[in-house]
Order: structure tokens, then sequence, then C-alpha cells
């Protein structure tokens, strides 16, 4: 599992790699109706965004698989997936964030509405 110093310094590096523009959809045929159900059309609203649930998350809402998953997208085949679910205040509900490294570039693979989560389910959302 992934302690609590480590979290905090995805967490970290995460909302960097968002002010620095350095961040990517890991599938944008699966992110783009994500991004555009919440009304975010354009890339500053989706970085904008981005920053905003970076900056609501701690490592206390880390509901992803312990050990973390790995990805088996293409861009990040084999990188460590971070999952996490909270109460969004941009949002005003509960949302679901997923993100992986590659090398430095962020990767997002999931930012939408949580649907039911329930601990047991190995962190699906």
């Amino acid at each position: 599992m992934p302690t609590h110093p480590e979290l905090s310094k995805k967490l970290i590096k995460a909302r960097i790699s968002v002010l620095a523009g350095d961040w990517s959809p890991v599938d944008p045929l699966k992110l783009t109706p994500e991004f555009h159900a919440l009304k975010l059309y354009t890339t500053e609203e989706q970085t904008g965004a981005l920053f905003d649930c970076l900056e609501e998350l701690s490592p206390a809402h880390y509901k992803g698989a312990k050990p973390p998953q790995k990805s088996y997208e293409r861009a990040t085949k084999g990188k460590e997936l971070f999952a996490f679910v909270w109460e969004s205040a941009r949002f005003k509900r509960r949302m679901y964030l997923k993100f992986c490294f590659r090398g430095e570039t962020l990767y997002i693979v999931s930012l939408h509405r949580s649907k039911s989560y329930h601990a047991d389910s190995g962190g699906a959302p």
C-alpha cells in the first residue's frame, strides 16, 4: 500500500505538473467525454479543474488498490495508478480521479462523478 508520505509526494508532484501544463490524458477518447460531462471544454478549463481537484485531495482520499494497480494503457503501460474519491467543493458532488506518471509527465486516466464506491471493490469507482 502506498504510504501517507508517498501519496503526499504524488499529489504535490501532480499539482506541480498541472501548474506547469505538463499533463496529458491517457486516452483522449475516454477522458474528453468525462470532461464534457463536467462542462470542461477548453484546455484552460480542464487544467483549472484538475488543479482545483488536486488541491482538494489528501492521502486520506486514496481509494486505489493496495498495492496500486498497473496501467494497461499503451502510453502508460506498467505505471502505478493512483485513484481518489472525495467530496468535491468545486463540483459539489462526490468525485473520482485516477492518474499516473510516466517520467515527469502526469497522465490523467479518469475524472468523473463517483459511482457507488464500496471499500471491498479493490478501488473501483
